[in-house]
């Protein structure tokens, strides 16, 4: 594991496996493949990051864009998305935490199928051209997290 403290170890260009679950919470174990394009840039002289991911795996060009964005004074970064699919969301904050010992940890809610579940994000730098995203739902039932989106990046410059 390479130690990381911030999202710089994201800026360039990425080659994006996505993995994603069939069905979330009904215990599935399918999971649908697509890849995508995405590109990582520094904003606002480094208080933040923005990406655009790419794909056709949806029909038209999906785009996806993320800004994170950290306070200086806790190091707590939010992260906050927008996409082509669902614009009517225009960019919303989805989860809120920090790096340590290397891994990133942040946390929010989300709605899915129209309940409100606890959201994870984890990211961990696997290489110095590998790293890795996951999405978790909190599962009231099992008591436990269902992972149900994961991001395999790969450098591509």
């Amino acid at each position: 594991m390479i130690e990381i403290k911030n999202f710089d170890f994201l800026i360039g260009k990425w080659t994006v496996l996505n993995k994603r679950l069939k069905e979330r919470l009904k215990n599935s174990t399918e999971w649908i493949e697509f890849t995508a394009e995405m590109e990582t840039k520094p904003i606002l002289n480094g208080l933040g990051l923005m990406d655009e991911m790419k794909s056709s795996h949806f029909g038209d060009e999906f785009i996806g864009l993320s800004i994170r964005m950290v306070d200086p004074k806790t190091n707590i970064w939010t992260i906050y998305w927008a996409d082509t699919a669902s614009p009517e969301n225009y960019l919303k904050e989805q989860v809120v935490g920090e790096f340590k010992n290397g891994i990133g940890e942040f946390y929010g809610k989300e709605y899915y199928q129209g309940k409100e579940y606890k959201l994870r994000f984890t990211w961990e730098m696997k290489s110095e051209t590998i790293a890795q995203w996951e999405q978790a739902y909190f599962d009231e039932l099992n008591n436990e997290w269902e992972t149900n989106w994961i991001m395999e990046f790969t450098r591509s410059n």
